[in-house]
């Protein structure tokens, strides 16, 4: 939290600006120019404020990932150089020339083991999209870091000598010495082809770069590989773990992703939104996040336009529909009884959205353990939230406001946990002395605050890439399926045993 403070009082900072200072050609500054970094840090949770020029810690934490790996440096020597390097500072967000870090050392070092390789290349790849494109070699550092530039936003390009002219599949079964039909045999990924040919199709596709065109592909062999992904709230960290999740399945299993936005809230032709979007894209398949996923006008469009669905996260049982989820209710029931275990017996609780269904389960699961364990369920201690960090304060800040505190709070969802954690420097409480706090989701923001948050896990990627999977495999009949996933219980700083 004390991060959050550093960062209000250098808002009258008058150093040197980065631009006056920075030649634009730098290869850290056309890095920095290529990302959108304001989707990436939407979809870690923490999106930068309109206005403010200082970086977020979400922001900083990549930045310092991209520089280690590309550097290979030690946090040690990381951190000495950003303070002496200005396109350290200009690719982690910062505008002014800084001598000090604007986060305590021991928070970034543990929010950089959380960043492997492979989850900072697939943050790479969601901040440039694909409206950004460079030619092979033109940006080494993304080879460097795993990407493969080559695949953002250029059509496949012959590395013969034939110029630009696009490369085609009569240009792959040349090379391979097979036909037109072997060649998308392999790429629809059909078992009928033996090892040999195989091997000798997707080398000369590797060599030739060749991309195959999606919609193209989708009229050759009459299915579309386009799966939709629908999510009702602005991307957070709960959102963002379903689109990684899904994306990566779907590069696994040759589909591609398409993320929609719908809020059944505001917008009164949501039925004719879902209706074009699966007629005008085709889509092979659909994942409903909640709420959306209890939303019925959206499920009978699909079904009217037989779109198969997959719900993840659902807080409703309906017949006939395929469901990926975890326990809610038993993963709340669990944490509130280990918040039990620990001594406390005034513990508070931050309800999510009231659409939410799985919010509904986790409240359930929460005032089932109470009473299992002879504690009185007091109103008091419990207040609405949204599933949102300022939800989260405001809820904090009503609990914690009354004449007798509850000695925990378990928040349902990391981010109103975090929220929680702030408010609670305002009633100066220290974490976990005077007050245990748990969230849920185990997403980004449990690991980046400080305390860092005992929560519950729930393996969101994993669950996005189980729907795609129900999606795209191939069944012999329609009937609907289900996956329960496993959650997890975390424990971290946040909380601690009573001490009253």
């Amino acid at each position: 939290m004390r991060g959050k403070q550093r960062r209000e009082t250098d808002k009258d900072f008058t150093g040197p600006r980065l631009d006056d200072i920075i030649d634009h050609d730098h290869a850290l500054a056309k890095l920095n120019a290529a990302v959108d970094w304001h989707l990436l840090e939407g979809r870690l949770g923490q999106p930068g404020a309109d206005g403010d020029d200082r970086p977020t810690q979400s922001r900083l934490l990549v930045g310092l990932a991209i520089l280690r790996q590309l550097y290979d440096l030690t946090d040690e020597a990381l951190f000495d150089r950003w303070l002496e390097n200005p396109y350290f500072q200009l690719l982690c967000g910062e505008s002014h020339f800084q001598h000090s870090l604007p986060f305590e050392r021991g928070a970034l070092t543990s929010g950089l083991r959380r960043i492997s390789a492979d989850k900072l290349r697939t943050l790479i790849r969601a901040g440039l999209g694909d409206a950004v494109g460079f030619e092979p070699g033109e940006m080494p550092e993304l080879a460097r870091l795993g990407v493969d530039p080559a695949g953002f936003g250029r059509s496949s390009r012959r590395r013969d000598g034939n110029g630009d002219k696009p490369v085609s599949i009569y240009d792959v079964a040349k090379r391979a010495g097979v036909s037109i039909k072997t060649v998308s045999l392999v790429i629809n990924r059909q078992p009928n082809v033996s090892l040999q040919t195989r091997t000798a199709v997707l080398a000369a596709i590797d060599a030739l770069a060749y991309k195959p065109n999606v919609f193209a592909r989708g009229l050759a062999s009459e299915r579309s590989y386009l799966i939709g992904l629908l999510h009702d709230v602005a991307p957070g960290s709960y959102i963002a773990d379903l689109q990684l999740g899904a994306l990566a399945r779907c590069r696994d299993e040759g589909y591609h992703l398409i993320v929609e936005l719908l809020n059944p809230q505001q917008d009164r032709d949501v039925d004719q939104r879902v209706r074009a979007l699966v007629s005008e894209s085709v889509l092979h398949g659909v994942i409903l996040t909640p709420p959306l996923c209890d939303d019925r006008t959206i499920m009978q469009e699909l079904s009217a336009a037989k779109t198969p669905f997959v719900r993840v996260a659902p807080g409703n049982r309906m017949p006939g529909t395929s469901v990926v989820h975890i326990d809610e209710f038993k993963a709340a029931y669990e944490m509130t009884a280990y918040l039990v275990s620990l001594g406390h017996r005034s513990i508070g609780f931050v309800k999510g959205k009231p659409d939410h269904g799985a919010a509904r389960l986790r409240f359930d699961g929460y005032r089932s353990a109470l009473a299992d364990a002879g504690l009185p369920f007091q109103e008091e201690f419990c207040a609405q939230g949204f599933f949102t960090y300022q939800s989260g304060i405001e809820a904090g800040e009503k609990i914690l406001s009354a004449k007798v505190r509850p000695t925990a709070i378990f928040a349902g969802n990391d981010d109103m946990a975090a929220g929680v954690l702030a408010i609670s420097q305002k009633f100066n409480l220290s974490i976990p002395n005077n007050l245990s706090v748990a969230g849920f989701d185990d997403s980004i923001v449990a690991q980046v605050v400080w305390p860092r948050l005992t929560t519950c896990r729930q393996p969101l990627k994993d669950m996005a890439a189980a729907a795609v999977s129900l999606l795209t495999q191939k069944r012999t009949h329609d009937r609907p399926l289900e996956r329960q996933l496993a959650h997890e219980l975390v424990v971290r700083e946040s909380t601690a045993p009573y001490a009253g």
